[in-house]
């Protein structure tokens, strides 16, 4: 639109105009912000020096229709962060730790910053799944969030890339890779490195994505068969925007869960 001011009135038209459009936006953006459900959002907890929780996600669910990757820490009696992390290391094959929260909140206050914390009970496995309820190796503990490494809606017009890829998250001296999920059927896996790749804390400030050149996806069937193996041989790796990091390939030390059920074509 093109507004010749010959006396001011055509300014005030396209100001009002620019402000209704504006006004129009805000009350769309808290409207879809109003219409997020508040929900239980079950994480998986990783790390063995840093703790960081990966959510888990579901296709086509307005609650947990989401992969997102916080770093944490864990406050509450009996110090429930050297629980944790006392029982992540104590046996690396039974490795599978849970949180089970024990408040409803919209996932998405947690990456805005609206929110920074919530109370949670710590299991050992996943703790939706087991026979009968177990006792928690820690109770009401008040799960603080520290940064978001990765908030990603997932959407139903994605594609699987055409090559496996992975999101690389954690320290310089301490690293995971979590697997990309897509579109389904995908899979939700988070893999420890055995020697952490040349990076910055400010290079891992966010979740980098890495590509595996030598692991192309020819279907969405056939997707399950990259996931990453621990001691397999190591897959050659390129890291987005690092070209000049010296390692080409990367080692899985260990795996802390491998999970195909919730990311079936059919819910």
């Amino acid at each position: 639109m093109k507004l010749i001011p010959t006396n001011g009135r055509a300014i005030f038209n396209g100001l009002a105009i620019v402000l209704i459009i504006l006004t129009q936006f805000l009350n769309a953006s808290a409207v879809q912000a109003q219409d997020m459900p508040m929900c239980l959002h079950g994480m998986r907890i990783v790390g063995e020096q840093s703790i960081y929780l990966s959510h888990m996600g579901l296709f086509n669910s307005r609650c947990h229709e989401y992969q997102a990757i916080f770093e944490v820490a864990f406050e509450g009696q009996n110090n429930p962060q050297k629980i944790y992390l006392d029982a992540q290391q104590k046996d690396p094959n039974n490795n599978e730790f849970t949180i089970e929260p024990l408040e409803d909140f919209v996932l998405a206050d947690l990456e805005t910053g609206k929110r920074t914390s919530f109370q949670a009970d710590l299991h050992t496995g996943q703790y939706e799944r087991k026979p009968k309820p177990l006792n928690p190796i820690a109770s009401n503990v008040t799960v603080k969030i520290k940064r978001v490494l990765h908030f990603r809606q997932f959407k139903a017009s994605e594609k699987q890339p055409a090559y496996s890829e992975y999101l690389l998250f954690g320290t310089p001296t301490e690293q995971m890779a979590a697997h990309l999920i897509v579109a389904p059927p995908d899979f939700d896996q988070i893999v420890a490195i055995k020697t952490p790749l040349s990076l910055t804390d400010a290079d891992l400030a966010k979740a980098i994505r890495v590509v595996f050149p030598n692991r192309k996806t020819p279907s969405p069937d056939a997707n399950l068969k990259l996931a990453l193996n621990p001691g397999g041989p190591p897959p050659a790796v390129k890291v987005d925007d690092h070209d000049q990091i010296p390692q080409k390939s990367i080692e899985v030390k260990s795996q802390y869960y491998l999970e195909t059920k919730d990311y079936k074509k059919q819910l």
